[in-house]
């Protein structure tokens, strides 16, 4: 189905990166006040979790696409379902708000992560993308959760 290559093609690498640099930010925002002072804390809280809810979407979006690429696909249900599964999580994490939100998207994140490594194993994606995943998947997690963990709650 995919091309097996192993190294990750610089513009997914370069793009990947200047996608996480939002959730660092907002994190650090969120975390600290910084640079703009705690009364902006809730609007960059609101940022970061429409954010993620938008990626977390785009990564469906991604799996979709590895479907659709796939011509010799005989059954799928499981590849479009999951596709469709992370907009619907991202609506809820939007939907909740807050810690409870931010905590929704991050093991989003995570189950996603381990769907797409499972991909990679089956050859229904590049094995590279596995090794872009987990990098980009861990500060992703890690913002989202720093900022449930010192938000204003």
């Amino acid at each position: 189905m995919t091309k097996l290559t192993h190294a990750i093609p610089a513009a997914a690498l370069w793009l990947g990166f200047a996608g996480i640099i939002p959730f660092v930010a907002l994190a650090l925002q969120v975390a600290t006040g910084w640079p703009r002072g705690p009364r902006e804390i809730g609007p960059a809280l609101y940022a970061l979790t429409i954010y993620g809810a938008v990626i977390l979407s785009f990564m469906g979006g991604v799996q979709w696409g590895i479907a659709v690429a796939d011509t010799h696909i005989s059954e799928g249900w499981r590849r479009y379902g999951i596709a469709v599964v992370p907009a619907l999580i991202a609506w809820a994490g939007v939907w909740i708000g807050q810690y409870n939100g931010l905590m929704l998207l991050a093991a989003a994140f995570a189950a996603l992560l381990a769907y797409d490594l499972w991909t990679v194993s089956l050859g229904e994606a590049p094995s590279w993308y596995g090794r872009l995943r987990i990098g980009l998947s861990a500060v992703v997690c890690v913002s989202l959760l720093a900022a449930a963990q010192f938000g204003p709650f």
